[in-house]
């Protein structure tokens, strides 16, 4: 590659990072467990089965960007017990990932978890993964007062209350359509297109600056690149 073509990442002192399904890919099977657990809590309130579980739980999803935000506005759930049972997954499938460490702490400037699932959640992952310690802050479920990516007031929040400027902020997620409010403040953008995921079509959108299949990879692109 060409010094001209390669991307030019000397701007920016903020890397933000999704969780779920960026620190981890989906053969870990970690999201599914998740899934059936937001069933399982769905099929108890409502003693409904299963699969009118699962669907509830698609329809709240669709509509508020959470399980979640469905049963706070429709059903006044509590949502601190709630998210402690939906995170109680096994975790053992997810292991230590030097690579991915060492990539993440060559980066300058500050690192950041931005999430839909809460703090308690995310450090069990991020230790699950060797990464506790690496992270400045997770701004979560809670500090966004519960409204999920890809709620523009929650981007605004996160850079309000962790003093980012958004045009020297890069954000990496596994979810296109979450890229969008990052773009449109002005932050670099980079997609993680997992193999098989058709989420923007045939093409690339707009908002998304870069796309990669493998964050620790990616990472260590770029260190190559700056030695070279």
């Amino acid at each position: 590659m060409s010094p001209a073509a390669r991307p030019d990442f000397s701007h920016v002192d903020c890397w933000l990072f999704d969780l779920d399904l960026t620190l981890y890919d989906p053969a870990h099977n970690i999201m599914a467990q998740v899934r059936d657990r937001i069933a399982a809590y769905v099929e108890d309130y409502f003693k409904v089965d299963s699969e009118q579980a699962h669907q509830i739980r698609y329809d709240y999803w669709r509509k508020y960007g959470t399980t979640l935000g469905g049963m706070m506005a429709e059903h006044g759930v509590e949502p601190h017990a709630y998210l402690d049972f939906v995170h109680d997954v096994d975790l053992s499938l997810l292991q230590p990932c030097e690579r991915l460490r060492s990539g993440i702490e060559a980066l300058p400037g500050r690192k950041l978890i931005f999430t839909n699932a809460d703090a308690p959640y995310a450090e069990r992952v991020l230790s699950a993964r060797g990464l506790s310690g690496v992270f400045e802050d997770i701004f979560d479920i809670h500090r966004m007062e519960h409204r999920p990516k890809p709620a523009p007031e929650s981007y605004d929040a996160l850079c309000s209350a962790l003093s980012i400027n958004p045009g020297k902020a890069l954000f990496i997620e596994d979810s296109a359509h979450n890229l969008e409010p990052a773009k449109a403040l002005g932050m670099a953008t980079v997609w993680i297109n997992h193999a098989g995921d058709h989420e923007s079509g045939n093409h690339c959108p707009r908002y998304i600056d870069h796309e990669i299949d493998d964050v620790a990879d990616w990472l260590h692109s770029i260190k190559e690149q700056e030695t070279a």
